[in-house]
């Protein structure tokens, strides 16, 4: 399951993260619309191993890797971002 969400995890930053000429805007706002609408769907075990799987990698970003402290800030608050609220 970790694997699974860690997929969704970089794929979301990807898509928040590019900048407009990697990606147009639009096209990464309804592709995070997208994942978020399937996310709220998944069962609560399945939120809770994505709630808990953004911690962890925010965390494991800001103990290995400082310099990617804006990404294990969008990371860590992604859950919220997509409405997955007290499920851990």
């Amino acid at each position: 399951m970790k694997n699974l969400c860690l997929a969704i995890v970089w794929s979301a930053c990807f898509l928040g993260m590019s900048d407009d000429d990697t990606i147009d805007p639009d096209s990464a706002v309804k592709a995070l619309e997208d994942m978020a609408a399937t996310l709220k769907e998944a069962t609560d075990d399945e939120k809770r191993a994505f709630v808990i799987t953004c911690a962890e990698e925010a965390d494991r970003l800001q103990r290995e890797s400082p310099g990617y402290a804006k990404t294990g800030e969008l990371i860590r608050g992604l859950p919220a971002a997509i409405g997955l609220y007290d499920v851990a």
